[in-house]
């Protein structure tokens, strides 16, 4: 005990340096919202940097799909003479155009690729906004969670500061020993310490959500309310954005049985020639069509990879279910232990509150020590610091509940 009494005079002298720190509520305005946090995120999140190339690669795949021909028609012309031979003046001029003709289904197929990749874009930006929402989530109750505890450490330290006068008085009225001072004065430089800690804690935590948010302030409304959705349905953002991916694969599917095919191709032509210098120059009208001859096999490897993605996707939706399944049961169970934890934690603060009472009142006629007190006021403290933390605690609980559920802020 006097190798900690010195300890404590010691150490006096730097903690008194250390410039306390008052107790600092989190400032919180009406003016922000936990929406307009998500939504000032979302609008400047680097992954809406992919959008407008998505929006283009749409775009391109709808104007083939739209285009008169499969492929580029082509124009070629062909000129023959021997003149470098007989020199009878032979001539022959050909020039046709081929135009490659879209397979029955093809276009209506690329069509429809278009419009799954147009819808999958919208789901992608709500599993965006769910993502957002769980950081948010943390940002707000994190920084709540830190201000409860530094505000207890605040309350208790005021509270063994003034222990420490009453003790002190009472020890210049002669009533107790000057050891019982050095006792008061060590357990107030404790709470003090700790409160600077808890209190550094916060900080750290404000800043973090500064830096991430931007704000200085916090939302005024930041707990919610369970959501009356009891089961992860197909409307969670998640699976909804596997959902809308799997529909959009499936498109690509039936399209890449036209991959490597050899679509057929209308040829028309015209073309002038002449047997020698003698003969008039005769016009002709020519029109082709060619067209692949069992191109089956050279399709099948397109579609193969079609099948193998669209399989992959479908594995991790169902793993994805069970996750978010798990998930969820386990915030529910949580949330369900914490609320049965309160009510007993509530009936032991108020226990230890009257414990306290007593005991102040047994020091004060000099029935116990100091220690004594201090040991049933620590009692009391940690069991107010448990309830109010817990309380917090529950309503950070609900966030997850919710955020499992996909729900978003």
């Amino acid at each position: 005990m006097l190798f900690y009494i010195r300890l404590v005079i010691t150490s006096v002298v730097l903690i008194t340096q250390v410039a306390v720190a008052d107790t600092m509520p989190l400032e919180r305005t009406s003016t922000i919202t936990l929406s307009s946090l998500v939504q000032n995120i979302f609008e400047h999140h680097p992954a809406r940097q992919a959008e407008l190339p998505r929006q283009q690669q749409i775009s391109a795949n709808t104007n083939v799909a739209k285009a008169l021909f499969s492929d580029p028609a082509s124009a070629s012309l062909n000129h023959y003479n021997d003149v470098v031979g007989s020199g009878d003046g032979y001539q022959e001029w050909e020039g046709s155009i081929d135009m490659p003709l879209w397979l029955p289904g093809q276009k209506q197929q690329q069509l429809a690729l278009s419009e799954k990749m147009a819808a999958q874009l919208p789901s992608e930006q709500q599993q965006l906004l769910l993502e957002i929402s769980a950081e948010i989530r943390d940002l707000i109750w994190q920084s709540s969670l830190a201000e409860v505890a530094s505000n207890q450490a605040y309350q208790t330290w005021q509270a063994a500061k003034k222990l420490e006068q009453d003790v002190n008085a009472r020890i210049n009225a002669g009533e107790l020993a000057g050891t019982e001072g050095l006792l008061a004065k060590a357990y107030s430089l404790e709470m003090h310490s700790r409160y600077m800690l808890l209190h550094a804690e916060l900080i750290q935590k404000l800043t973090h959500y500064q830096q991430r948010t931007g704000e200085h302030q916090l939302p005024e409304i930041y707990e919610e309310s369970l959501s009356s959705k009891t089961v992860i349905d197909a409307a969670h953002p998640s699976l909804a954005r596997l959902d809308q991916s799997i529909i959009t694969l499936r498109a690509k599917q039936q399209l890449a049985q036209y991959d490597n095919a050899l679509n057929p191709s209308l040829s028309v032509g015209v073309r002038r020639e002449r047997g020698d210098d003698s003969d008039s120059f005769s016009h002709s009208l020519g029109v082709g069509v060619s067209f692949a001859l069992n191109d089956d096999v050279y399709r099948q490897p397109a579609i193969a990879n079609a099948a193998i993605a669209l399989a992959d996707v479908e594995i991790t939706r169902q793993q994805l279910k069970r996750h978010l399944n798990t998930a969820l049961s386990i915030q529910r169970h949580q949330l369900a232990a914490k609320q049965q934890q309160l009510s007993l934690f509530s009936e032991h603060h108020k226990t230890t509150e009257q414990y306290v009472f007593l005991q102040q009142r047994a020091f004060d006629l000099g029935e116990i020590d100091l220690v004594s007190l201090l040991n049933s006021q620590k009692l009391a403290n940690d069991s107010l610091n448990r309830s109010q933390l817990l309380a917090a605690d529950i309503q950070y609980t609900i966030a997850k509940v919710n955020q499992a559920l996909g729900i978003i802020l």
